[in-house]
C-alpha cells in the first residue's frame, strides 16, 4: 500500500480518471440534480437547491448551451470529463451527446468516465453510452441485485469499478469486502473509497447516526480513513484489482488545481492568478476625477470605482488613502461570477501610526 500526499491511499494504481482528476484536469460535468434515492442515501453531499432540480453545471458554471460546455472546457484545458449528478445514467442519451461532444472538440483521448447509483443502467442505456464515448463507469451501489449491472458494462467494453464512500462501521466495512471480492471476480479494475464528508446537506442525518468529524477537521468523518486503510489491506492480500481512498483534502486539492488551470486563461488585465488558482486585484472608490490622477500600469476606470493590479495596489496604498480614497484587496474565484472568498481594506496595508489623513 502507498502513502500518497493528503492522507490519499493507494494499491496497484488507480483509474486514468483519478490520474487526470489529482492534475485538475477533469471538467466537472454536473448532468442533473435527479435522483429517486436521495432520502435513502444519508451521506449525499449534493446540495439542498440542486436537488431533484433538472439542472446542468460545468464546474461551478450553469450550463444552458452546448457551446458553454465547450467553452468551459476549454478555459480550464481540461484532459477529460467525470459526468455525475444527481443520476446520470435517468439522462443516458444527454449524458451521450455532450460526452460526443467533448470528445469531437478534443479528440478521443480526451478521457471521460461516469457515475452511477446503477438505477438507470441497462443494454439500451449502456449502448448510448459507449456510442456517445463514455470510457469508464464508477457504480456506486449497496444492493446487490444490481452488481450484476457491472458484469454487463464490462461485456459493453467499459472501464469498470466501484466509488463507495468510506463508513466505518463493521457493517459497512463487511459490506465493503463483498463488494471487492465481487469486483475481482467479474474482472473490474478499481475501487475507490471516498472519506465520508459532512457537508451542509447531510451533516444533521450524519450526525444523527452517530458519525462525528475528525479531531483535526470539520469536514472529514472521524474513522472514515481507518475503515479505507482496512478495506485495502483486505483488498491488497485477496484480489487483484486496484484500491484507491480519496481523502477530503483531495477533494479541495482538485479543486484548487482546477482553478490554477482556469486562472491562466481569464484572468483580466489588472488580476493576479494565486499559487491558490484564485485571482486578485485592488480595488479603489471615490470621487472620478480623483481616481484619474492615478495612473496605475494595470487598471480598469468604472466610473467612481477602479480596479488596479494587487501588487501596486499594495504598494501605492499610502498615496491612496491620502487622498482620501478608500478601497481593498479582493480575493475572488476564478468563475464567470468572479466570487468574493476574503477582502482586506486599505488600511490594512498602511503603516501610518497616528498620523491622519492630509
Amino acid at each position: 500500500m502507498m502513502e500518497l500526499p493528503l492522507g490519499a491511499l493507494r494499491v496497484r494504481g488507480w483509474s486514468k480518471g483519478c490520474d487526470l482528476c489529482w492534475k485538475g484536469g477533469k471538467l466537472v460535468l454536473f448532468i442533473t440534480g435527479e435522483c429517486p434515492l436521495y432520502e435513502t442515501c444519508p451521506y449525499c453531499t449534493i446540495s439542498e437547491w440542486r436537488r431533484n432540480r433538472d439542472v446542468i453545471f460545468a464546474n461551478e458554471r450553469m450550463i444552458s448551451s452546448e457551446e458553454e460546455i465547450l467553452q468551459e472546457a476549454q478555459l480550464m484545458r481540461a484532459l477529460g470529463a467525470g459526468i455525475t449528478g444527481g443520476e446520470p445514467s435517468l439522462k443516458a442519451e444527454r449524458a451521450a451527446k455532450y460526452a460526443k461532444l467533448l470528445k469531437e472538440r478534443f479528440g478521443p483521448e480526451f478521457h471521460i468516465h461516469l457515475y452511477t447509483n446503477s438505477l438507470g443502467i441497462n443494454e439500451k442505456t449502456l449502448k448510448v453510452l459507449r456510442e456517445g464515448g463514455v470510457d469508464e463507469i464508477r457504480f456506486h451501489t449497496w444492493d446487490k441485485r444490481n452488481w450484476d449491472k457491472m458484469k454487463l458494462a464490462l461485456d459493453y467494453g467499459f472501464v469498470v469499478g466501484a466509488e463507495m464512500p468510506s463508513i466505518p462501521g463493521k457493517q459497512w466495512e463487511n459490506r465493503l469486502r463483498e463488494l471487492v471480492l465481487f469486483l475481482d471476480k467479474i474482472g473490474a479494475e478499481f475501487i475507490n473509497l471516498n472519506e465520508l464528508e459532512f457537508t451542509p446537506s447531510n451533516r444533521e442525518r450524519l450526525l444523527s447516526m452517530g458519525f462525528r468529524p475528525r479531531p483535526d477537521s470539520d469536514v472529514a468523518v472521524d474513522g472514515s480513513r481507518e475503515s479505507a486503510k482496512k478495506i485495502l489491506e483486505f483488498l491488497e492480500k485477496e484480489t487483484s484489482i486496484s484500491g484507491y481512498f480519496c481523502p477530503a483534502a483531495q477533494k479541495e486539492y482538485q479543486v484548487r488545481m482546477r482553478w490554477m488551470r482556469r486562472a491562466e486563461n481569464v484572468a483580466l488585465s489588472y488580476e493576479t492568478p494565486t499559487d491558490e488558482g484564485t485571482l486578485v486585484y485592488g480595488e479603489i472608490v471615490g470621487p472620478e476625477h480623483l481616481l484619474r490622477r492615478l495612473k496605475f500600469r494595470r487598471g480598469i476606470l468604472l466610473g467612481e470605482k477602479l480596479l488596479v493590479d494587487a501588487d501596486e495596489f499594495v504598494n501605492r496604498a499610502e498615496e491612496v488613502w491620502k487622498m482620501g480614497l478608500s478601497g481593498r484587496l479582493v480575493e475572488v474565484m476564478p468563475t464567470d461570477d468572479r466570487t468574493v472568498l476574503s477582502s482586506y481594506p486599505l488600511d490594512f496595508f498602511i503603516r501610518r501610526g497616528g498620523r491622519k489623513r492630509d
